[in-house]
């Protein structure tokens, strides 16, 4: 009966916010990360010798959703292959001999792998501190389930009452997973992994004498939780290098040597899609894993679609290129106090000695080994993307190479623009890198110029073409329109050529003019559409194509691209329910267990005196900022709430 009464008040009090608007309650794993990685560099609205303010009005909102959106993945959900189980824990459990993670079973090996590494983390961040407030000396919050590798989708609602404090209740239904595994969904979480971890440790802090990695806010809190994303995406990058390359004249996953790869000789590519099959844990070991369940451990790896996508290598260059970035030793930075030598091994030595040199060393991870990995797998990548995915004689990308058939005969824009994107990148942060940096700028302005070349006059693109130029006869859409701006400021920013500015500009009207739907407050979908649908990519795009051209415009031209990308973000993430739900960053009073039984029990007597505060009161504590996006428990739809997480999609009426 509470349940049902807190969904009708949920309808009764949110309904307003949704009308006419439909949601599909999912979380699909690679837009929503795109999305979240624009919505960050939304809000750092970053240049390569700087930043630029574009006064958003809902700047901080964009911050805390996008890692909303990652926290939850990565730590909370279970949506993915637990990071016990990496092939780069199995390395250490194997190799580093004499350390106490060297004997026993080789799980229970990992498992103490992983627990010494937590327990370096909060010594290095400060976390470990008997005054800290957030951690208060224990760690992380109990029932963190972090993941390495991300399943493709699941529904983000709660099978168990959530307890913020405690993350082992916020998992999602196990029973909506997708387990199969995309490679654009890895790069794209990788890239966001990367850009958090990068606000975490932009500077570190000193305390009583003794540097401490990471941002002094929540003293501790930040830099363990960014030591904790560069373990995941170390053993990502890891597991991509040794397991994950698939041969497609064997059939067979294995690894990759990034020194001497040539895909002349035979590609070695990430196949757009695998399958994971787990094995039992027995119960012995379940009871000595985690507290409770043991994490599912992987049996085998499949691919069940052998065929290269553009957008699965593009993400993985974007992603990797920006963590080659972060580990670089030539950069000075506030990174260099993660990376060094942290005195992996220390044979011959008592466990009592071992701990101590552990604790005393300067760094949290090795110098060597993820700048070389990052390099190393940045440059498969990119070798894949010429060899498999280049055109040279038409100068553009195809969408697909499949084993037999080779390069596909079709170009999507918007995989086209996501391939520039990750190009620039590649460009601006392999800086000591000369050849690949060059092929990088090579190819990212061919794609330019051929989108440009078929740009039609009134400033739209066509959703793809073939080789020869032939358009797509769809209605075009939005994202086509965006991701076409992307590449064509991305080209701008490198060469600053006005031809490229002036492309998207003309695309920035044709927007104006035919998708913008003034009632809405939001881009149509499509040209001539009365429903508009908004997923992690179209929405994504948007941020980022208006985000570009604003800081591309002189300062006194900015406002108005400003303003419309303010006004978009609002009403599709907030409005029209794109953000499933919020917590107290962004607004919503959470109540601690005590502080939520005294409100019941006043609005209970509030409801005898005076029904009508009774239900303000009620509103306030579904939403309290009452910005149309509830907490976790008071999601419509859903018996004990759900994530703040992206929406797989809303659609609006834009008739």
């Amino acid at each position: 009966m509470k349940k049902l009464t807190l969904t009708i008040f949920s309808l009764l009090l949110l309904g307003p916010w949704l009308a006419g608007q439909q949601r599909e309650l999912r979380f699909e794993t690679k837009s929503a990360m795109y999305a979240a990685n624009e919505e960050w560099l939304t809000f750092a609205c970053e240049v390569p010798d700087g930043m630029v303010e574009l006064g958003l009005k809902h700047q901080s909102e964009m911050y805390w959703y996008s890692l909303y959106n990652l926290g939850n993945l990565l730590f909370r959900s279970g949506m993915g292959v637990h990071v016990v189980s990496s092939p780069l824990f199995e390395k250490h459990a194997k190799e580093d001999k004499g350390m106490p993670w060297s004997k026993g079973m080789l799980p229970m090996r990992q498992r103490k792998f992983l627990l010494h590494k937590v327990a370096q983390f909060k010594a290095k961040s400060g976390a470990a501190q008997l005054d800290n407030p957030v951690f208060k000396g224990y760690g992380p919050p109990p029932g963190a389930y972090p993941i390495y590798l991300e399943f493709s989708a699941g529904t983000p609602t709660f099978v168990h009452d959530p307890n913020l404090q405690d993350w082992g209740t916020l998992r999602w239904d196990p029973a909506t997973f997708d387990k199969s595994m995309n490679p654009g969904a890895w790069g794209q979480t990788l890239m966001k992994q990367i850009l958090w971890a990068r606000d975490f440790f932009h500077e570190n802090r000193s305390s009583g004498g003794i540097t401490y990695v990471g941002t002094g806010a929540h003293d501790g809190a930040h830099g363990f939780r960014g030591s904790m994303l560069i373990a995941l995406a170390l053993n990502k990058a890891f597991a991509l290098k040794e397991t994950l390359a698939y041969n497609p004249q064997t059939g067979k996953l294995g690894s990759v040597d990034p020194m001497n790869y040539d895909p002349k000789k035979g590609p070695l590519y990430y196949p757009h899609r695998y399958e994971v099959r787990f094995k039992s844990m027995a119960k012995p070991m379940m009871n000595m894993m985690v507290p409770g369940k043991a994490p599912d451990w992987p049996k085998k790896f499949l691919v069940t679609d052998n065929s290269s996508d553009l957008f699965d290598v593009a993400s993985l260059l974007w992603g990797l290129s920006e963590f080659y970035y972060i580990t670089d030793p030539t950069v000075k930075d506030a990174f260099d106090a993660l990376f060094g030598d942290p005195k992996w091994i220390a044979k011959d030595k008592s466990e009592a000695e071992i701990k101590a040199a552990l604790k005393q060393g300067k760094t949290i991870f090795p110098k060597e080994d993820p700048h070389k990995l990052s390099k190393g797998m940045t440059a498969v990548n990119f070798k894949n993307i010429m060899a498999l995915h280049f055109n040279g004689s038409k100068g553009t990308f195809v969408d697909s190479w499949k084993p037999g058939q080779g390069q596909g005969k079709h170009i999507t824009t918007a995989n086209a623009g996501m391939a520039v994107v990750a190009l620039a990148n590649v460009y601006h942060r392999l800086h000591d890198v000369d050849m690949i940096r060059q092929g990088a700028r090579k190819m990212l302005l061919a794609q330019a110029d051929f989108l440009l070349q078929h740009q039609d006059s009134d400033g739209s693109v066509a959703n793809g073409f073939d080789l020869s130029g032939q358009a797509d006869k769809s209605a075009k859409s939005l994202l086509s329109q965006a991701m076409a701006m992307r590449a064509w400021l991305a080209a701008y920013q490198i060469t600053k050529d006005k031809k490229y500015l002036d492309a998207a500009e003309r695309t920035f009207e044709f927007m104006q003019n035919n998708l913008w739907h003034e009632g809405a407050g939001v881009y149509r979908a499509y040209v001539g559409a009365t429903q508009s649908k908004f997923d992690g990519m179209n929405y994504g795009a948007t941020l980022g194509a208006l985000r570009e051209l604003a800081i591309a415009r002189n300062a006194n031209d900015r406002a108005p691209v400003a303003n419309r990308l303010d006004e978009f973000f609002f009403n599709v993430s907030n409005k029209a329910g794109l953000q499933i739900a919020e917590i107290n960053m962004t607004g919503e009073m959470i109540p601690d267990a005590r502080q939520a039984a005294e409100m019941q029990k006043k609005m209970m007597e509030l409801e005898k005196k005076d029904p009508q505060k009774a239900m303000a009161m009620k509103k306030k504590m579904m939403d309290s900022d009452q910005d149309g996006v509830p907490k976790p428990k008071f999601v419509m739809g859903t018996s004990k709430g759900a994530a703040p997480v992206h929406a797989a999609s809303v659609t609006i009426p834009t008739r």
